[in-house]
């Protein structure tokens, strides 16, 4: 299990050796920009209002439960930090996936020697890696709700409150995996259903991907590049065709 797991997280560090190499740096300009687009949008966004609306609420708090402001500050700091993580992270996805689509191709046919074939056209190919993050969207997005809310019990929770961060970590890690392996197993024609099958099989593999993808977005600087990064490393995963035929 361990070797599974520094598996997954080698393949994500060895990502970043993808990024300039000839004939995959085309792939990785454009969802670059997007990435850095969205970063500053929702940071500017994030501060002109979050802040603001935030000590109004809290000042609407009946004086009795004034006491409670720095801790329901915290709590929904937390809350609006997870969100404006995953609404970033999901929009980005979605709006670099046909780029990212191609990125997977890329990589697959520099390390096999051939582009994977799904027997679909161009247009057949957009479609499902789309289709696919939307799948992944609701997979993900009652999770995160379920999640959202047995965090925030915990944290009232003696004892088990130390918890949450952990709880929020590893449910990270795990959405990172899925979501970045969508684009080289799209690319095989491996469809949704499929693919869970296989990420059960490879729980290990893809915690260790998925929790050094994660540490990489708490770094400033490498997590306006991890998008592409994380695309490269996922096609490295499942390039082992042990990933695929176990």
């Amino acid at each position: 299990m361990l070797e599974e797991f520094t598996h997954g997280a080698r393949c994500l560090f060895q990502g970043f050796t993808w990024l300039t190499r000839p004939g995959v740096r085309r792939y990785v300009i454009l969802p670059l920009l997007i990435n850095l687009l969205l970063f500053a949008v929702a940071i500017a966004l994030g501060a002109h209002y979050f802040g603001a609306w935030l000590d109004h609420w809290i000042s609407g708090l009946p004086r009795w439960l004034a006491w409670l402001a720095a801790i329901l500050w915290v709590v929904f700091a937390l809350a609006a930090v997870m969100v404006l993580f995953y609404a970033f992270t999901l929009v980005a996805n979605l709006i670099a996936a046909p780029f990212d689509i191609f990125l997977a191709m890329r990589v697959e046919a520099v390390i096999t020697g051939r582009r994977p074939e799904t027997g679909r056209s161009l247009a057949q190919d957009i479609a499902m890696g789309l289709h696919g993050q939307l799948q992944r969207l609701l997979y993900i997005l009652w999770r995160l709700i379920l999640i959202g809310i047995l965090g925030l019990v915990l944290l009232f929770v003696p004892i088990f409150g130390v918890f949450t961060p952990l709880l929020w970590f590893l449910f990270t890690a795990w959405t990172l995996a899925i979501v970045y392996s969508d684009f080289p197993l799209s690319n095989r024609g491996i469809a949704f259903a499929e693919q869970r099958r296989l990420f059960r099989q490879k729980r290990a593999r893809l915690f260790g991907f998925g929790a050094a993808a994660a540490l990489c977005t708490l770094l400033p600087i490498v997590n306006l590049i991890i998008i592409p990064v994380a695309v490269a490393g996922a096609t490295l995963l499942w390039s082992d065709p042990r990933s695929v035929n176990s």
